[in-house]
């Protein structure tokens, strides 16, 4: 074997020769006497130099013969190439697994070392990668060196470059054998055959928690440390990862740049744009190994399984409420702060959730976007067609373990269990009353709001209540549904009729006849 005998007196690492230690050092010394002329960007190495040309120049003379890509680097193209054959020549001793290039396994193998020789000089911040770092440090600078040349739009990473371009593309060369769904990418392409595997390479050394993606992980360890970095300008609030905080700036933007192609509709989010596509496809690749029910998103499969295990990862540090999904906590903490972002132009009223804000908007465009394939009825909430399409299959999936009773939708079995435990938590923030449904509690809240939504298309008088509007509409139509069995008398709603039972009663007793029967009051 080949010694290592130039070591670097700054860490003790040890390289083949000394061209190899003095490129090492400038790691150390942050020396980058390489610039680009087109940009000013520098560079400790040469070739870095050399590869960054290419951005500017687009030059890529490498092709593959099996697909037809082409590549700026020849490296990229070996690497792309193993794609096709299979290959992955560099093994992880630590965990036997196995990667196409070397760099991968380079990076793959600090997992275990948990190293970090990276760090950002503005805020301290470590990086297993001098990538990491390098693209870390643009959320201080703001800089966004790659740009799409179809449409301008720059990018801080080229990732997200490369990811934009296939917008205009549509190419998906990755094809999964399992399934046959196709991905832009071959590292989406790795992440969704995880879905498949059930591989989880990514454990929380805090916690030893698993995940299949490494984001996942990044996202998780941050609710040990609360760290969150990035930081709207906008508005102040701050987010644990910077695809967080990209999405929450489309709320102040209004920008939504993904299109799907098969019926037009914009998406501010990419996660919300791959979900609806599925509406389309009606893909459903995960199944649930316990009931063999079917999802279209992983997220969905995992929030499932935990009707199964009982599991609520997702606890309330001001009450100490514990949740199954991430977004019913987020959703409930808004009931602490009051806090409503979000606000119709139509009619003004805010909303706490943006999803919210989409449904109630609906009430004034008539959209009803999904509709039963069994019969044709269109809805305008996913959850009111899910519902829907119960009474078709007749499914009762969510059982209380306490009664036995089951139900079509899992907000059905919540408020259901509400009735054994005598758990009431929607609090009135006015007077402190508390109820067990958050329509209750909207309903109550007219009280102190005098908000009267329901208006009579007959003569204009609003009322609170739904109810309400109901009872007055029958002095419209004249239609009087409770009768008296004694009298034969018609009320047009219940107080009158036990009013008018209460006279009828005393009538008779003041002739002095006798009632034969009890409780003669019916409702037709």
């Amino acid at each position: 074997m080949e010694k290592k005998l130039h070591k670097c007196t700054e860490c003790g690492k040890r390289f083949r020769d000394q061209y190899l230690l003095q490129r090492h050092e400038k790691t150390h010394t942050g020396e980058k006497p390489y610039v680009c002329l087109e940009c000013g960007k520098s560079f400790a190495q040469i070739e870095n130099l050399h590869s960054h040309q290419k951005i500017h120049t687009g030059e890529k003379p490498y092709k593959c013969l099996e697909c037809g890509k082409t590549f700026a680097w020849s490296g990229n193209l070996r690497v792309h190439q193993r794609t096709h054959s299979g290959e992955k020549p560099y093994t992880c001793i630590e965990c036997g697994k196995s990667f196409t290039a070397s760099e991968s396994l380079q990076l793959h193998q600090r997992i275990h070392t948990g190293e970090k020789p990276y760090a950002c000089l503005e805020c301290g911040k470590s990086f297993a990668f001098g990538g990491n770092l390098r693209k870390h440090q643009r959320t201080h600078t703001g800089e966004k060196p790659y740009t799409c040349l179809e449409c301008g739009k720059s990018f801080a990473q080229s990732g997200g470059l490369h990811a934009h371009q296939q917008t205009h593309t549509g190419e998906k060369p990755y094809t999964c054998v399992e399934c046959g769904k196709s991905f832009a990418f071959s590292g989406c392409l790795r992440k969704h055959q995880r879905a498949h595997t059930g591989e989880k390479p990514y454990t929380c050394l805090e916690c030893g928690k698993s995940f299949a993606q490494s984001g996942g992980l990044h996202a998780h360890q941050q609710t040990h440390t609360g760290e969150k970095p990035y930081t709207c300008v906008e508005c102040g609030k701050s987010f644990t990862q910077i695809g967080s905080l990209h999405a929450h700036q489309r709320t102040h933007t209004g920008e939504k740049p993904y299109k799907c192609l098969d019926c037009g509709k914009s998406f501010a989010q990419s996660g919300d744009f791959h979900s609806h596509q599925k509406i389309h496809t009606g893909e459903k690749p995960y199944t649930c190994l316990e009931c063999g029910k079917s999802f279209a998103w992983r997220g969905s499969l995992r929030v499932h399984q935990r009707t199964h295990t009982g599991e609520k990862p997702y606890t309330c540090l001001e009450c100490g409420k514990s949740f199954s999904k991430s977004g019913d906590l987020h959703s409930h903490q808004k009931i602490h702060t009051g806090e409503k972002h979000y606000t119709c132009v139509e009619c003004g009223k805010s909303f706490a959730w943006r999803g919210s804000l989409r449904v109630h908007q609906r009430t004034h465009t008539g959209e009803k976007p999904y509709t039963c394939l069994e019969c044709g009825k269109s809805f305008a909430q996913s959850g009111k067609l899910q519902s829907h399409q119960k009474t078709h299959t007749g499914e009762k999936s969510y059982t209380c373990i306490e009664c036995g009773k089951s139900f079509t939708q899992s907000t059905n079995l919540r408020r259901h269990q509400r009735i054994h435990t005598g758990e009431k938590p929607y609090q009135c923030m006015e007077c402190g009353k508390s109820f067990a449904e958050s329509e209750s509690l909207h309903s109550h809240q007219r009280i102190h709001t005098g908000e009267k939504p329901y208006t009579c298309e007959e003569c204009g008088k609003s009322f609170a209540w739904r109810a309400s509007l109901h009872a007055h509409q029958k002095i419209h139509t004249g239609e009087k549904p409770y009768t008296c069995l004694e009298c034969g008398k018609g009320f047009r709603n219940l107080h009158r009729h036990r009013r008018g039972k209460r006279e009828c009663m005393g009538n008779w007793e003041h002739k002095g006849a006798k009632r034969e029967t009890k409780g003669c009051w019916r409702t037709e």
